[in-house]
């Protein structure tokens, strides 16, 4: 049975780690921080959690990115925030969470899930960041930032 960590997006309740244990079968081992709290501390306990629990791959959603690409494991990005300091279309995350936060370069071995059209982050940031990586991303047609469209059709 495959193991992953899930690491959830700002706000998080859990949706998509649920939906993967369900519809795929996985061993899901679930991450949902708190962002307003920082960053720095939800790298140290995913960690944590690598270092307990051997895992195929780490999915992150959203903001779980950068927590994500801060490990070697091969990983699975949902909507990912490549630049959190002029990627989101509105205010969103806490003082504390920016001045921990940084904008990812580099993420492999990585896949990248992302909607047609992102209601909440520009793609044209993510689709150079695949450009970038030489990454192919998974688009999901007429979907939203939350994937709604995919993760209803696992």
């Amino acid at each position: 049975m495959k193991t992953i960590l899930f690491i959830g997006g700002y706000g998080s309740q859990g949706g998509k780690a649920e939906t993967l244990r369900q519809k795929k079968g996985w061993n899901v081992l679930t991450l949902l921080p708190d962002y307003d709290r920082g960053l720095t501390q939800w790298v140290v306990a995913a960690a944590k959690i690598l270092a307990n629990n051997p895992v195929d791959e780490i999915h992150a959603s959203s903001t779980g990115s950068l927590v994500a690409c801060r490990f070697p494991h091969k990983k699975v990005l949902y909507s990912p925030v490549i630049d959190p300091f002029r990627q989101l279309r509105e205010p969103l995350f806490s003082k504390k969470f920016l001045r921990e936060a940084y904008v990812i370069e580099h993420c492999k071995p990585c896949t990248l899930i992302i909607p047609e059209n992102d209601e909440v982050l520009f793609n044209d940031i993510t689709l150079a960041f695949c450009r970038k990586n030489n990454i192919e991303p998974i688009i999901s047609p007429n979907d939203d930032h939350r994937l709604t469209r995919y993760f209803g059709n696992l």
